[in-house]
């Protein structure tokens, strides 16, 4: 079901699209009190330290001498980089690992796992079978209960969100309150 090779993670973030929380599952060794799942808050993560530290690469980004016409093209792409490498400072301070200031290593690999589209499909059997060959070796019995749980509970919760979202568009759609029009049906012609 998945390619086992890129269950070796040590911590692996499980990203809801249209949640306010994800799960983090640190299955480090080294782990004071062993593997753990835990269920993180996005506002935990994007505080004020994020936005300042955010603000400030970018700075440093948008006000180098050196920056050409061409450089400035790809000043989106370096700040998706940058807000993604400070997404993942946070959480990992929040997991309680210390890395020093100027590493970008997060003292592991890190992997992520969004549950969107077909994931979201799976039952709680294949949910199962899916986090068995991801996790099997590095958790407990006890800890793939807990995981499996909160994953299913969060799998639930998107997809309530996702259909509340559908509803809305379409409300607004035949409300008009959606903009000033939609073509629902276009006729190309002969």
């Amino acid at each position: 079901m998945f390619d086992s090779d890129r269950g070796n993670a040590d911590i692996t973030l499980c990203i809801f699209p249209h949640l306010r929380e994800f799960i983090a599952i640190d299955a480090r060794g080294s782990r004071p009190s062993g593997p753990a799942v835990l269920n993180l808050s996005i506002s935990n993560i994007l505080g004020e330290d994020f936005y300042s530290k955010v603000e400030q690469d970018f700075s440093k980004l948008i006000r180098r001498h050196d920056v050409g016409f061409l450089e400035l093209m790809g000043i989106p792409q370096q700040v998706e980089a940058v807000v993604r490498a400070n997404s993942l400072k946070r959480i990992i301070a929040e997991l309680g690992i210390n890395v020093s200031e100027g590493s970008n290593d997060p003292g592991g690999t890190v992997g992520v796992l969004f549950f969107a589209g077909s994931l979201l499909a799976f039952g709680i059997d294949q949910l199962r079978e899916a986090t068995s060959e991801l996790f099997g070796e590095k958790l407990s019995p006890v800890v793939m209960d807990q995981l499996n749980e909160q994953l299913f509970e969060l799998m639930e919760k998107e997809r309530k969100s996702i259909q509340d979202i559908t509803q809305q568009d379409l409300a607004g759609l035949i409300s008009g309150k959606s903009g000033p029009y939609a073509t629902i049906w276009e006729s190309r012609g002969n």
